[in-house]
């Protein structure tokens, strides 16, 4: 696996929400807003909000009231997958969508 780099992350984070399997049997939902902005949803879990910003091989996250780390995406033919702060796959991406209107609450 090969992690990708912040020229990469800048064209499919900003923008885009990803759905990530991990494991729970429903996808959990991440959105990175192009300002900086992130929403998070767990499955069975309230939404989490936070912001993020890119590093040189990944992207710093800090969500409110909640964790806060570095955390990297690899690639492989066919399939990305998240690498969490301790460099743990933690999750394959299913889906990339651009994000709609940004939620409010």
């Amino acid at each position: 696996m090969t992690v990708l780099d912040q020229t990469v992350l800048g064209v499919l984070l900003p923008g885009f929400t990803h759905h990530v399997d991990i494991g729970q049997g429903a996808d959990a939902t991440i959105s990175y807003g192009a300002g900086g902005l992130a929403r998070m949803i767990l499955p069975g879990k309230p939404p989490m909000n936070g912001e993020w910003h890119p590093l040189p091989k990944g992207y710093h996250v800090a969500w409110h009231e909640g964790p806060v780390g570095n955390w990297q995406i690899a690639h492989e033919a066919g399939k990305l997958t998240y690498i969490d702060p301790t460099g743990r796959e933690a999750g394959t991406v299913t889906r990339i969508e651009p994000i709609g209107p940004w939620p409010t609450a």
